[in-house]
């Protein structure tokens, strides 16, 4: 019985070191930057950069916002849905495919689209703009520029 204690004592003891040792380690690499908690959750500065990448891409701008609203207003005018969709981000088009399914309220909210848009401010890669409908409500058109440096729409 005794040689059963000891041999758990040991083991015990051998757990809690491990168990500090480990502790201390991860404390020394939050200290070093290596380990980074972001929304309750801990990444190591690799996963942070993957899962999110840098908002500000410092690269000259190919094409304009108004550029993209004018080429965007007109293909949905010409009813090509198609070329419309080019003009907003990628991760945003399924929403908008839903919108130009309903015919009646496509072509409302295509006429009701202003020709011109109303610049608001731009920092970095995000612009917004005031988007007229004619209406008492504010409305607000958010672009941002991608990584090769052209501008997208991100809502409207």
């Amino acid at each position: 019985m005794k040689k059963f204690l000891k041999i758990s004592g040991i083991v015990l003891a051998v757990i809690i070191l491990t168990v500090f040792l480990f502790m201390l380690w991860t404390y020394f690499r939050i200290q070093r930057g290596d380990l980074v908690k972001w929304d309750n959750e801990w990444y190591t500065k690799e996963e942070l950069k993957e899962k999110f990448p840098p908002q500000h891409i410092d690269v000259p701008a190919k094409n304009t916002p108004e550029d993209v609203y004018a080429k965007f207003r007109q293909a949905l005018l010409d009813d090509d849905i198609e070329e419309a969709l080019e003009q907003i981000r990628e991760e945003s088009r399924d929403g908008y495919m839903e919108v130009f399914i309903d015919n009646d309220k496509f072509n409302n909210w295509v006429k009701s689209l202003p020709e011109e848009i109303i610049k608001e401010r731009e920092k970095g890669n995000y612009a917004y703009y005031d988007v007229d409908y004619g209406t008492e409500y504010k409305n607000t058109a958010t672009f941002i520029k991608d990584e090769n440096g052209y501008w997208q729409i991100d809502s409207i």
